[in-house]
């Protein structure tokens, strides 16, 4: 089985993305508790224009290049979610992006297809992550993502399985940009990522 963890680069007025910095940690440094796997995962960044008019064209375009060249069978696409106190699992895709359409073909919503969510919200929290099921995940970049891995998973009969992980900014971006934001530390999430992988490995046939 093959796994795709992929994170965002900064975006609007924010200096950093959690996702990216996350991303590349877990890169540069990945956790002893993963090294087994090293093989059988992949960390990329789902880049984009930060542009109104080439926003959506760019990261569907490089969401595509990402997935051909990975060829994953479960997908867990990271955002960041600037103001959420706790890390949050997507169940919904809607088939909306800053109030359009996305596709006109398709259905108004996808259920995620991320394996045994519950089971891994309730082992962030057994761990003491501040972590919880969502069912609205914006009608942004994030959503798009979730919706159009969970279309081309569909069109394709890939069997490909897309999970999306919503995360609050880090400590040090609210140091930074002297943000009064909720926040969790890297080292956190970093923890938290590296359960959600050991999940996917022990619940995906």
């Amino acid at each position: 089985m093959r796994l795709l963890v992929t994170g965002f680069p900064k975006f609007d007025s924010f200096p950093e993305n959690a996702t990216q910095t996350l991303i590349e940690s877990m890169t540069m440094d990945p956790p002893q508790e993963i090294s087994n796997l090293d093989h059988r995962i992949f960390f990329e960044i789902v880049r984009f224009d930060n542009d109104d008019a080439t926003q959506q064209r760019t990261m569907l375009a490089s969401l595509d290049a990402v997935l051909g060249r990975r060829k994953p069978d479960v997908c867990l696409f990271c955002g960041q979610a600037a103001g959420r106190p706790r890390i949050e699992l997507e169940m919904l895709a809607i088939n909306v992006f800053k109030g359009r359409v996305i596709d006109p073909s398709g259905p108004p919503a996808y259920w995620a297809t991320f394996p045994e969510p519950a089971i891994l919200i309730e082992s962030l929290r057994e761990a003491e992550i501040p972590a919880a099921l969502s069912y609205h995940a914006g009608t942004h970049l994030c959503n798009h993502t979730l919706y159009a891995a969970v279309r081309r998973a569909q069109q394709t009969a890939s069997g490909m399985r897309c999970g999306f992980l919503h995360l609050p900014m880090t400590n040090t971006q609210v140091i930074a940009a002297s943000e009064n934001r909720p926040f969790i530390p890297l080292s956190i999430t970093r923890r938290a990522l590296t359960l959600a992988i050991q999940h996917v490995f022990e619940h995906s046939a």
